[in-house]
């Protein structure tokens, strides 16, 4: 399977992409399908990282109006900032004259310092000692949700604390893409967050070591004014923190 979150690079002006929404992109009811928020962070890393060059070290996005399944889209890069080591840039993403969504990033590094994790993965039973996680209620074989196989390690509703396992089918490589992606399985960590609508993710990339399992360690700060706020840690299965992440997204209405 190709890495459906690819836009196409325009030959003529590099800063400029082109992306269609797939089904495989998209989530949510059949007669209303959309881009999930996650592809569309990840659709922006991987053109902002291939425009200049650089690894990411942060991003957040702000999802300002939807892009539904089979939208045409252009993503525009800029530089707004930077220095000798890192450059900031923003990308819009438009469907004709409507901005949808919008990342601001830093990319770049500095090779003087050495590496080291504060934060530890919590002990847990390996994916095939765990439970399925309860099956979202519009998955299908062919929407994103159904290209991934997740497994509940612990949770704790009253503590707003889940540890999910996460798998792709289609074997990604464990990257900056990639794991903002899957950073944007934040709502859902708490049932009552499920259906609920993102309103921004903010990531931080820490490392890209391959991993045929993700450890997603959510912990919701707090549900007010209708809206859910809390971050996640991203684990390989060997431990090593990969990632981390904070959003906010609306907590759903009831359904009728």
């Amino acid at each position: 399977m190709s890495i459906f979150w690819q836009a196409q690079q325009d030959a003529g002006t590099p800063s400029r992409f082109t992306y269609k929404a797939p089904p495989i992109a998209c989530v949510g009811p059949s007669q209303g399908q959309f881009l999930m928020g996650g592809v569309s962070m990840a659709t922006h890393i991987d053109a902002v990282q291939r425009f200049f060059d650089k690894p990411l070290l942060w991003a957040t996005i702000q999802f300002l109006n939807p892009a539904l399944l089979g939208d045409d889209m252009v993503l525009e890069i800029e530089t707004v900032g930077g220095g000798r080591n890192v450059v900031q840039a923003m990308v819009t993403m438009r469907r004709a004259d409507v901005v949808l969504h919008r990342t601001l990033a830093a990319l770049g590094q500095r090779g003087d310092e050495a590496d080291r994790a504060f934060v530890t993965m919590p002990k847990v039973a390996r994916p095939n000692d765990c439970p399925e996680k309860a099956p979202d209620l519009y998955a299908t074989k062919e929407n994103l949700i159904g290209q991934f196989e997740r497994k509940t390690a612990f949770e704790d509703a009253a503590a707003g604390i889940e540890h999910m396992w996460i798998r792709a089918d289609f074997a990604p490589p464990t990257d900056a893409a990639y794991l903002s992606l899957v950073s944007d399985f934040f709502l859902g960590a708490h049932e009552r967050t499920r259906r609920g609508t993102s309103l921004d993710n903010t990531f931080r990339l820490i490392n890209t070591r391959p991993t045929e399992w993700v450890l997603a360690v959510t912990h919701m700060s707090s549900f007010t004014r209708g809206a859910a706020q809390g971050n996640m840690h991203l684990f390989a299965q060997d431990g090593t923190l990969l990632a981390a992440s904070s959003q906010t997204g609306l907590l759903s209405r009831p359904l009728e």
